[in-house]
Protein backbone atom coordinates (compact mmCIF):
# COMPACT_ATOMS: atom_id res chain seq x y z
CA UNK A 1 0.00 0.00 0.00
CA UNK A 2 2.80 2.24 0.90
CA UNK A 3 4.29 1.98 -2.78
CA UNK A 4 0.54 2.59 -4.42
CA UNK A 5 0.26 5.98 -1.88
CA UNK A 6 3.86 6.89 -3.33
CA UNK A 7 2.73 6.51 -6.75
CA UNK A 8 -0.44 7.64 -6.60
CA UNK A 9 0.71 11.01 -5.58
CA UNK A 10 3.55 11.52 -7.56
CA UNK A 11 1.65 13.91 -10.29
CA UNK A 12 -0.67 15.81 -7.68
CA UNK A 13 1.83 16.22 -4.97
CA UNK A 14 3.30 19.27 -3.87
CA UNK A 15 6.98 19.25 -3.17
CA UNK A 16 9.72 20.83 -1.49
CA UNK A 17 12.26 20.04 -4.44
CA UNK A 18 16.25 20.16 -3.40
CA UNK A 19 18.45 20.21 -6.01
CA UNK A 20 21.27 18.52 -4.98
CA UNK A 21 23.46 18.28 -8.33
CA UNK A 22 23.71 19.24 -12.09
CA UNK A 23 22.00 15.91 -13.52
CA UNK A 24 18.94 14.15 -11.28
CA UNK A 25 17.55 15.64 -8.60
CA UNK A 26 15.69 14.90 -4.97
CA UNK A 27 12.31 15.77 -3.72
CA UNK A 28 10.17 14.70 -0.82
CA UNK A 29 5.92 14.16 -0.97
CA UNK A 30 4.73 17.15 0.60
CA UNK A 31 2.26 14.85 2.36
CA UNK A 32 5.08 12.82 4.13
CA UNK A 33 6.32 16.13 5.87
CA UNK A 34 5.38 14.76 8.98
CA UNK A 35 7.84 11.98 8.77
CA UNK A 36 11.80 12.23 9.79
CA UNK A 37 13.60 12.54 6.71
CA UNK A 38 16.65 11.08 5.13
CA UNK A 39 20.15 13.09 6.31
CA UNK A 40 20.76 15.34 3.38
CA UNK A 41 24.09 13.78 2.87
CA UNK A 42 22.57 10.46 2.18
CA UNK A 43 19.95 11.75 0.12
CA UNK A 44 23.02 13.29 -2.33
CA UNK A 45 25.00 9.76 -1.89
CA UNK A 46 21.21 8.39 -3.36
CA UNK A 47 21.09 10.88 -5.64
CA UNK A 48 24.85 10.49 -7.24
CA UNK A 49 24.19 6.51 -7.70
CA UNK A 50 21.07 7.29 -9.82
CA UNK A 51 22.58 9.99 -11.62
CA UNK A 52 25.86 7.63 -12.13
CA UNK A 53 24.34 4.72 -13.09
CA UNK A 54 20.16 5.08 -13.52
CA UNK A 55 20.72 5.18 -17.39
CA UNK A 56 21.00 1.49 -17.53
CA UNK A 57 17.48 1.57 -16.74
CA UNK A 58 14.16 1.92 -19.00
CA UNK A 59 12.63 4.94 -18.52
CA UNK A 60 9.87 4.68 -15.90
CA UNK A 61 9.44 4.11 -12.34
CA UNK A 62 10.61 2.08 -9.83
CA UNK A 63 10.61 1.66 -5.84
CA UNK A 64 13.26 1.21 -4.15
CA UNK A 65 12.21 -0.33 -0.39
CA UNK A 66 14.69 -0.41 1.89
CA UNK A 67 14.93 -1.57 5.62
CA UNK A 68 18.05 -0.01 7.49
CA UNK A 69 19.05 -1.75 10.61
CA UNK A 70 20.26 0.53 13.63
CA UNK A 71 21.48 -0.32 17.08
CA UNK A 72 20.61 1.90 19.94
CA UNK A 73 23.97 3.75 19.72
CA UNK A 74 22.43 4.61 16.22
CA UNK A 75 25.30 2.49 14.17
CA UNK A 76 24.01 0.92 11.12
CA UNK A 77 24.64 -2.36 11.17
CA UNK A 78 22.85 -3.79 8.35
CA UNK A 79 21.02 -2.91 4.99
CA UNK A 80 18.00 -5.32 3.48
CA UNK A 81 16.58 -3.84 0.25
CA UNK A 82 14.49 -4.95 -3.27
CA UNK A 83 13.26 -3.62 -5.90
CA UNK A 84 15.56 -2.09 -7.95
CA UNK A 85 16.33 -4.32 -11.14
CA UNK A 86 19.90 -3.34 -11.23
CA UNK A 87 22.86 -4.60 -9.38
CA UNK A 88 24.91 -1.94 -9.40
CA UNK A 89 22.73 0.65 -8.50
CA UNK A 90 21.10 -1.44 -5.74
CA UNK A 91 24.68 -2.27 -4.48
CA UNK A 92 25.27 1.73 -4.59
CA UNK A 93 22.36 2.50 -2.55
CA UNK A 94 22.97 0.31 -0.13
CA UNK A 95 26.50 1.05 0.42
CA UNK A 96 25.49 5.22 0.95
CA UNK A 97 22.55 4.07 3.57
CA UNK A 98 25.50 1.72 5.45
CA UNK A 99 27.01 5.30 5.36
CA UNK A 100 24.18 7.19 7.10
CA UNK A 101 24.63 9.01 10.39
CA UNK A 102 21.03 7.94 11.88
CA UNK A 103 19.63 11.32 13.51
CA UNK A 104 18.92 11.76 16.92
CA UNK A 105 15.61 12.25 16.25
CA UNK A 106 14.95 9.06 15.44
CA UNK A 107 16.62 7.47 18.39
CA UNK A 108 14.50 9.77 20.84
CA UNK A 109 11.63 8.49 19.16
CA UNK A 110 12.72 5.12 20.03
CA UNK A 111 12.73 5.54 23.78
CA UNK A 112 9.72 7.60 23.59
CA UNK A 113 7.91 4.93 22.08
CA UNK A 114 9.50 2.22 24.23
CA UNK A 115 8.42 4.13 27.10
CA UNK A 116 4.92 4.81 25.72
CA UNK A 117 4.67 0.40 25.61
CA UNK A 118 4.03 0.47 29.21
CA UNK A 119 0.51 1.95 28.89
CA UNK A 120 -2.88 0.33 29.93
CA UNK A 121 -3.74 -2.45 28.15
CA UNK A 122 -6.19 -0.36 26.11
CA UNK A 123 -3.92 1.36 24.21
CA UNK A 124 -1.27 -0.93 24.00
CA UNK A 125 -2.13 -1.76 20.64
CA UNK A 126 -1.25 1.42 19.35
CA UNK A 127 2.33 1.32 21.11
CA UNK A 128 3.61 -2.18 21.19
CA UNK A 129 4.39 -4.51 23.61
CA UNK A 130 6.84 -3.80 26.81
CA UNK A 131 9.22 -6.77 25.89
CA UNK A 132 9.34 -4.94 22.67
CA UNK A 133 13.35 -4.91 21.44
CA UNK A 134 12.78 -3.44 18.00
CA UNK A 135 11.51 -0.14 16.96
CA UNK A 136 10.53 0.48 13.30
CA UNK A 137 10.40 4.18 12.14
CA UNK A 138 9.02 5.22 8.36
CA UNK A 139 11.28 7.75 6.66
CA UNK A 140 9.41 9.86 4.11
CA UNK A 141 9.77 8.62 0.73
CA UNK A 142 12.84 9.89 -1.67
CA UNK A 143 11.85 10.56 -5.21
CA UNK A 144 14.85 10.82 -7.14
CA UNK A 145 14.50 11.81 -11.01
CA UNK A 146 16.72 11.79 -13.81
CA UNK A 147 14.65 11.89 -17.03
CA UNK A 148 13.45 9.38 -18.13
CA UNK A 149 13.16 7.43 -14.78
CA UNK A 150 11.95 8.11 -11.16
CA UNK A 151 13.18 5.86 -8.48
CA UNK A 152 11.14 6.34 -5.36
CA UNK A 153 13.17 5.63 -2.09
CA UNK A 154 11.05 3.90 0.77
CA UNK A 155 12.86 3.47 3.50
CA UNK A 156 12.63 2.68 7.34
CA UNK A 157 14.58 2.54 10.19
CA UNK A 158 14.55 -0.03 12.70
CA UNK A 159 16.68 0.76 15.81
CA UNK A 160 16.91 -2.25 18.40
CA UNK A 161 19.00 -3.58 21.12
CA UNK A 162 22.72 -3.37 20.07
CA UNK A 163 23.43 -6.77 21.18
CA UNK A 164 21.09 -7.93 18.33
CA UNK A 165 22.08 -5.25 15.57
CA UNK A 166 25.97 -6.38 16.46
CA UNK A 167 24.82 -9.53 14.93
CA UNK A 168 23.55 -8.45 12.02
CA UNK A 169 27.01 -6.37 11.60
CA UNK A 170 29.24 -9.43 12.03
CA UNK A 171 26.95 -11.15 9.04
CA UNK A 172 29.61 -11.41 6.55
CA UNK A 173 29.65 -9.60 3.40
CA UNK A 174 29.59 -10.27 -0.23
CA UNK A 175 33.24 -10.28 -0.73
CA UNK A 176 32.15 -8.45 -4.09
CA UNK A 177 30.22 -5.82 -2.13
CA UNK A 178 33.24 -5.32 -0.07
CA UNK A 179 35.96 -4.75 -2.62
CA UNK A 180 33.04 -2.39 -4.60
CA UNK A 181 33.19 -0.35 -1.21
CA UNK A 182 37.03 -0.49 -1.20
CA UNK A 183 37.29 0.86 -4.79
CA UNK A 184 34.96 3.21 -4.69
CA UNK A 185 37.26 4.85 -1.94
CA UNK A 186 40.42 4.26 -3.99
CA UNK A 187 41.81 6.15 -7.29
CA UNK A 188 40.13 3.44 -9.31
CA UNK A 189 36.71 5.12 -9.02
CA UNK A 190 38.06 8.17 -11.07
CA UNK A 191 38.00 5.64 -14.44
CA UNK A 192 35.48 5.56 -16.74
CA UNK A 193 33.60 2.45 -16.71
CA UNK A 194 30.66 0.92 -18.66
CA UNK A 195 29.42 4.43 -19.95
CA UNK A 196 30.45 8.09 -19.45
CA UNK A 197 29.12 8.63 -15.77
CA UNK A 198 29.90 4.83 -14.59
CA UNK A 199 33.42 4.27 -12.56
CA UNK A 200 35.27 1.17 -13.79
CA UNK A 201 34.88 0.15 -10.35
CA UNK A 202 31.39 -1.14 -11.31
CA UNK A 203 32.61 -3.01 -14.13
CA UNK A 204 34.92 -4.53 -11.77
CA UNK A 205 32.17 -5.72 -9.63
CA UNK A 206 29.83 -7.03 -12.37
CA UNK A 207 33.17 -9.44 -13.59
CA UNK A 208 33.38 -10.26 -10.08
CA UNK A 209 29.66 -11.76 -9.17
CA UNK A 210 29.96 -14.96 -10.90
CA UNK A 211 33.07 -15.89 -9.82
CA UNK A 212 32.98 -14.23 -5.75
CA UNK A 213 36.59 -12.98 -6.94
CA UNK A 214 37.34 -9.80 -7.87
CA UNK A 215 39.18 -9.26 -10.95
CA UNK A 216 43.06 -10.52 -10.47
CA UNK A 217 43.70 -10.26 -14.65
CA UNK A 218 42.32 -7.09 -16.92
CA UNK A 219 39.08 -7.10 -17.93
CA UNK A 220 37.82 -6.57 -21.29
CA UNK A 221 36.46 -2.92 -21.16
CA UNK A 222 35.45 -1.97 -24.81
CA UNK A 223 38.42 -2.29 -27.12
CA UNK A 224 40.90 -2.37 -24.59
CA UNK A 225 41.64 -4.24 -21.04
CA UNK A 226 41.97 -2.19 -17.71
CA UNK A 227 43.07 -3.58 -14.52
CA UNK A 228 41.14 -3.97 -11.57
CA UNK A 229 43.60 -3.36 -8.87
CA UNK A 230 42.98 -0.37 -6.91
Amino acid sequence: MRTIFSFGLLACATVALTPLGCGATVRQLAQQDDRPRVPDATAERLRACVDELGGELRGGYYTFDVTVKVDEDGHVADVESKGVPHTELATCMRIALRGMTVPEELLRLRKLRLSESTAPPAERGLVGHPALVVVAIALADLIIEAAPIVVVIAASVEIGKSEIAEAGRKKKDDICTAHLKDCLMSDLAGKRGEHWRATLCYACHKQCRPNKEWPKKPIPLGDELVSCQY
